[in-house]
C-alpha cells in the first residue's frame, strides 16, 4: 500500500482540491497531488480504492472534532450555569 505523507501546516480548506481535464483527475492536499490518467484502468480503480477510504476516515474524522466540540459547549454552559 502507498502512503502519503502531507505536512499539516500545509493542509486548509485552500489547499484541498480536486481537478479534472480531458487527460486526469487529480487530488491535491497540500503540497501533495495524486494524479490518475483516465485511461489507466488500474489507476483508477487504485484511486477509486483510496477515495473510498479517505471518504469513510473522513466522516469518522468529523465526527470527532464536532463530538468535541459538543463536549467543549457543554463543559463551558455548565461552568457559566455554577457562576449564577
Amino acid at each position: 500500500m502507498k502512503t502519503i505523507t502531507v505536512e499539516y501546516d500545509d493542509v486548509t480548506p485552500a489547499t484541498i482540491e480536486q481537478r479534472l481535464t480531458d487527460n486526469e483527475t487529480t487530488l491535491a492536499i497540500g503540497n501533495r497531488r495524486y494524479p490518475v490518467a483516465l485511461t489507466d484502468r488500474n489507476g483508477l480503480l487504485e484511486a477509486l480504492h483510496i477515495a473510498d477510504k479517505l471518504a469513510a476516515s473522513v466522516v469518522a474524522w468529523r465526527g470527532d472534532i464536532v463530538a468535541a466540540l459538543q463536549k467543549l459547549d457543554a463543559d463551558q454552559r455548565a461552568r457559566e450555569n455554577a457562576t449564577v
